[in-house]
């Protein structure tokens, strides 16, 4: 009577390894979505504000992680963008290896800003957050860094 006690106790618990590790799994292989949505400045200076400053539309925005292009988007004329990416390509931008760029030259939304340089912003927003599978971020402010030739 013991040992069949024993062998449904051994069964109950590979079933639940099973379940386990099948779960594990599909995790491991999507881990989620990450959303980043924003408004993109025209200006420049430091720490932009997005209230006082005109919107950029149809500015091109890059993700870039440790230098690569990993998601892009293009503003809409009312200088928002959004862009979506697995969180499996995009693991650094939790960690600061991720920056919003923008090299759409600023005389395209203002004749008079001449200056040569892009856009960038950090990335912000709370890791509690997630909702879906989802993390939402934004921009932590775009700054005007001048091109050095």
């Amino acid at each position: 009577m013991a040992s069949n006690k024993a062998v449904l106790l051994f069964a109950a618990a590979v079933v639940a390894a099973a379940c386990v590790l099948g779960t594990s799994e599909a995790r491991l292989g999507k881990l989620g979505r990450l959303v980043i949505t924003g408004v993109v400045p025209c200006n420049t200076g430091s720490l932009i504000d997005i209230a006082t400053s005109p919107a950029f539309p149809n500015a091109d925005v890059e993700l870039r992680c440790a230098g690569k292009v990993v998601a892009g988007a293009t503003t809409n004329t009312n200088g928002s963008f959004a862009m979506e990416l697995d969180m499996t390509s995009a693991l650094a931008a939790f960690i600061g290896g991720c920056t919003l760029v923008v090299d759409t030259p600023l005389v395209k939304c203002n004749a008079d800003l001449t200056d040569v340089g892009s856009l960038v912003s950090y990335l912000q927003g709370p890791l509690t957050r997630l909702l879906g599978g989802i993390f939402h971020l934004f921009p932590a402010g775009f700054s005007f860094h001048a091109r050095r030739d």
